[in-house]
């Protein structure tokens, strides 16, 4: 069947699992699949997830008759480790990135532990492939890129016009549908209050949001939040009852980077 709107799909979910022990943090990575002004198919992939989830991404290509190579753009929707480290496996793949955040990676901040120095080396290997790109470029028709700053300088999301209204995918602008809800960002690297007018941007422009670690949802305009599908995850090393497992569900409280007030983009 020719699409004739893109097609969203998140291809692995989001989960806002964490531990006494360190963050587990594992993304949302989405596939978007729309015609370009030719008529011909192409494939967009925001973000890609840390290199603990290439088996589970490569799977995940696998089950939908695809493979690295299939991906023709790949969306960084900010620089955060565990949202780019599979980067290196999309040879074929142009990389987008807001500007702000390209020119953030070259100095992070000596406290943001989700971009540390390294990154830098990381993104210089792939600089031929990068392309830049800020509010409103439009990436496919139907699909085009918004500035979402805030939990980092030059966070990114995609709109894209689906059949099924507008999605929005999100990244760290929204972590999950408790940040949708409390309109407050989870963990702020860059600025709190640019982050929380972000979030009210982004959910009056979706149907549907897709998060950064949550699965995709609606929010409703009493202000409840509905999953498109159900929790599936499958915990491995420890059983229910072990001596020693706690479950906790924290209370929603921000994590504001320390020294967040110097921030500063590098000249």
């Amino acid at each position: 069947m020719k699409l004739t709107t893109p097609d969203v799909e998140t291809i692995l979910d989001g989960y806002r699992l964490g531990s006494d022990q360190g963050a587990i943090s594992f993304c949302s990575i989405t596939l978007i699949e729309g015609l370009d002004a030719h008529g011909t198919l192409r494939r967009i992939l925001v973000d890609t997830g840390h290199t603990g989830r290439r088996p589970a991404l490569d799977a995940a290509l696998r089950q939908r008759g695809l493979t690295r190579d299939s991906i023709d753009i790949v969306v960084c929707t900010h620089a955060h480790w565990d949202h780019i480290e599979n980067l290196d496996i999309f040879a074929r793949a142009e990389v987008i990135m807001h500007p702000d955040e390209r020119r953030y990676v070259r100095r992070p901040h000596r406290n943001d532990f989700a971009c540390p120095d390294w990154m830098e080396a990381v993104l210089e290997r792939y600089e031929d492939r990068i392309r830049v790109a800020g509010e409103g470029t439009r990436l496919l028709p139907g699909v085009e890129i918004v500035a979402a700053p805030g939990h980092t300088a030059g966070t990114i999301a995609v709109a894209a016009a689906t059949s099924d209204g507008i999605a929005v995918i999100a990244g760290d602008s929204i972590q999950n549908a408790t940040v949708a809800r409390e309109r407050r960002n989870a963990l702020v690297f860059w600025n709190e209050r640019i982050a929380a007018q972000t979030i009210g941007k982004l959910l009056a422009i979706g149907d549907i949001i897709y998060p950064g670690h949550d699965r995709p949802f609606r929010v409703h305009a009493d202000g409840r939040t509905t999953y498109l599908h159900d929790f599936e995850l499958t915990l491995t090393g420890v059983t229910a009852g072990q001596p020693g497992l706690e479950l906790v569900d924290p209370p929603f409280q921000p994590v504001i980077m320390e020294g967040i007030g110097e921030q500063r983009l590098p000249g």
